[in-house]
């Protein structure tokens, strides 16, 4: 009994799984489960296969911002182009930090030429031989700090020297470097004037006066006139001067260091200035190049005129007497001999 029941069941077991392939069922082992072979089964559509999708992309990991880094800036500025000698100049400066942290404290260090003397600073600032230090405190990120040097230029600065200073700044372990604008030393000259004038003149004569121009350098002057102002009337043989309206102007030329040259010229008082009174004039030397001393550039003429010398009275001259004169007087002094000579002898034959 149980076999036949057996057998109907299997019969209809079997007319199933062959009907399936015909109605497009899929046969239960390939839906799950391990397939014949042991394996899994595959799906029909591969995931993320089908029309309008791509593969996955896979998670980048979070990129991680850096940090600012920390740095720090010098800016330098200079008192301009040319500089001159023994005048005190300017030279500022200002620093800038950047980065994140704490303020630092920041340094900032300058080298001098020898031409410079230091002479004060703004931020602490100090000198120790021709190296100037100046401590800028604790600086803060984003921070700028301004800052100064005064240094003056020696007198003994050659003509025409570049003045270069180079610096740097430190702030956290970062450091900066930066020079300051070149400058150069001025062409200047140092004129001196000394004259020679007579004390006295006599009026309405023509009065001669000496004039040494000399450079003390320590560039050579260029240009160099003499002007003379005053009531004169200069008088020629000087070919170097000639006369103006208030004087004369005479060109000298170029001097160079410890060089001097000297004018000589004769000068006519005014008609005002007359015997009795004291001649006065001036003198001016001037050069395109900067002169540092202008206090000795100018002179002034003194010289007191006295009476012309009045004409001395000639005594007339004694006539000396004439030969004939002198003969009249020699005869009136021998008159016996005159009449001697005039009287006749006498006749020898009267006696007779």
């Amino acid at each position: 009994m149980i076999r036949k029941m057996t057998g109907r069941v299997g019969a209809r077991g079997l007319a199933v799984l062959a009907a399936a392939p015909l109605l497009g069922v899929a046969p239960a082992a390939h839906a799950d489960g391990p397939g014949p072979s042991g394996g899994k089964a595959h799906h029909g559509h591969k995931s993320g296969q089908g029309k309008g999708h791509g593969h996955a992309k896979p998670h980048k990991a979070p990129v991680k911002q850096k940090k600012p880094a920390r740095s720090v800036r010098l800016h330098t500025s200079g008192p301009g182009r040319t500089v001159v000698p023994g005048r005190t100049y300017d030279w500022p400066f200002a620093v800038t930090a950047k980065g994140p942290g704490k303020a630092g404290r920041a340094v900032f260090r300058a080298t001098l030429p020898k031409s410079l003397e230091f002479v004060s600073g703004r931020r602490d600032c100090a000198s120790s031989g021709w190296t100037v230090e100046c401590d800028l405190g604790p600086v803060r990120a984003g921070e700028t700090v301004a800052g100064m040097i005064r240094a003056k230029v020696s007198r003994s600065a050659k003509p025409d020297e570049a003045l270069r200073i180079p610096a740097t700044v430190t702030w956290r372990k970062k450091r900066a470097a930066a020079d300051f604008p070149v400058a150069r030393v001025a062409r200047t000259a140092d004129l001196a004037v000394s004259r020679t004038a007579p004390a006295t003149a006599r009026a309405g004569t023509a009065i001669p006066y000496e004039m040494k121009i000399r450079n003390r350098g320590p560039a050579t002057a260029e240009n160099v006139f003499v002007h003379a102002s005053g009531p004169v009337r200069l008088l020629a043989g000087n070919a170097a001067c000639i006369p103006e309206d208030t004087g004369f102007v005479c060109g000298v030329g170029a001097l160079r260091p410890g060089e001097t040259r000297t004018l000589r010229f004769r000068v006519m008082p005014a008609g005002n200035v007359r015997a009795g009174k004291v001649l006065r004039y001036r003198s001016r030397v001037t050069s395109s190049t900067m002169d540092l001393n202008p206090g000795n550039n100018a002179a002034s003429m003194r010289t007191r005129l006295t009476a012309a010398k009045a004409p001395s009275k000639k005594s007339p001259a004694k006539k000396s007497p004439s030969k004939k004169a002198g003969s009249k007087q020699h005869h009136a002094k021998h008159p016996a001999k005159k009449a001697h000579a005039k009287s006749p002898e006498p006749k020898r034959g009267s006696d007779r």
